[in-house]
């Protein structure tokens, strides 16, 4: 269903989406600016798991569930060496009042143009990038992707893939 809904919806020049990477890929390398205006290019974390996990606009319902949970796991990441980025196409005002708003502790990138979202297939629906997840090995390999992940379940899951994957 999903798939015909874009299929429609990219016809109308409604929505978007790159080439879809695949597992075992090599990640897309890319600079963006985070939400304290400092330029984030995945390719220096490399050795490092990295979560990049795409939402479709800051402060609305989901999205916020999502970043409080990946805000009350970050210790959990951290302790375990993973960076976690939170990509929109939100500008850098939106994400920054949105993270102060919440005290939420996800470094957030601002992606306007939806540029990285294609890179990694990640569809873009009326400009707004739509809910996937992807986890970046320490070799810079794409190791896992989720799409249209459930909000309130995302981070644990991610957490508990990476956890075991490392056991």
């Amino acid at each position: 269903m999903l798939k015909v809904l874009m299929a429609v919806l990219t016809f109308l020049g409604l929505a978007t989406a790159g080439q879809q990477l695949k597992e075992g890929d090599q990640a897309y390398d890319f600079t963006l600016m985070s939400d304290e205006g400092k330029p984030i290019k995945l390719s220096d974390y490399k050795g490092k798991w990295v979560v990049l996990y795409f939402y479709p606009k800051a402060d609305t319902p989901g999205c916020t569930t999502q970043a409080k949970e990946y805000t009350k796991l970050i210790d959990e990441f951290k302790k375990h060496n993973i960076q976690v980025f939170g990509i929109s196409t939100d500008d850098l005002e939106s994400i920054r009042k949105f993270k102060q708003k919440y005290n939420l502790k996800v470094t957030f990138l601002s992606d306007q143009k939806g540029e990285v979202a294609k890179a990694y297939g990640i569809p873009l629906i009326f400009g707004l990038c739509s809910r996937n997840t992807v986890i970046v090995n320490p070799q810079g390999k794409v190791e896992k992707i989720y799409r249209g992940v459930d909000p309130s379940a995302d981070a644990k899951n991610v957490l508990d893939y990476i956890t075991q994957k490392r056991s």
